[in-house]
This record gives C-alpha cells, structure tokens and sequence, in this order.
C-alpha cells in the first residue's frame, strides 16, 4: 500500500522534503511507517525516539486530518491512500 506523508516545518528541514508517498506493507501502523521514515530520513530519529527506541511525542502525527491519539496512538493501522502529516508540536504564549 501507499501512504501519502506531508512534513511540516523543523520535520521537513529534517527529511529533506515536505511531501512524499511512501510504500508500506498492508497492515502497517503509524509506528511502522516512523519507523520507515527513519529509515529514509536519518536525521528525523532524534525527533521521533527515545535512546531506547520508543517513540518520541514531539512530533505530532495526524491521519487524514485527525489527530493520532483520537485513534489509537502509533498503533493505528494505515490502509493505502491514507494521508499522514508530520509536525512539530504547536505552542505559544
């Protein structure tokens, strides 16, 4: 399957890119696709895990406009077509 991936601010200074398809397995998670994305784009692995691997919530991850938390985290299941947005967190003050 493929998945549309659109990087957004300081995430696309780090993968060299603001928009791209990427091809993933059938039944990829959010996970497996960061995973992925480091793979292509090292750069982005400090803002996505920990030393130890686990994921990083400093970048925010939306699936076709919604928000990765309101569907089940990085375990959410992609199916192609998907588009997911890669951005910073959002602050101010």
């Amino acid at each position: 399957m493929r998945v549309r991936v659109r990087y957004y601010a300081m995430a696309r200074e780090a993968a060299g890119t603001g928009d791209e398809a990427v091809s993933l397995p059938e039944g990829s998670t959010v996970l497996d696709l960061v995973r992925a994305l480091v793979g292509l784009h090292g750069p982005l692995e400090e803002y996505a895990f920990d030393g130890n691997g686990r994921p990083l919530d400093y970048l925010m991850f939306s699936v076709n406009d919604v928000d990765i938390s309101g569907l089940g985290g990085f375990g959410k299941v992609l199916v192609d077509g998907d588009t997911v947005r890669v951005m910073p967190p959002i602050g101010g003050g």
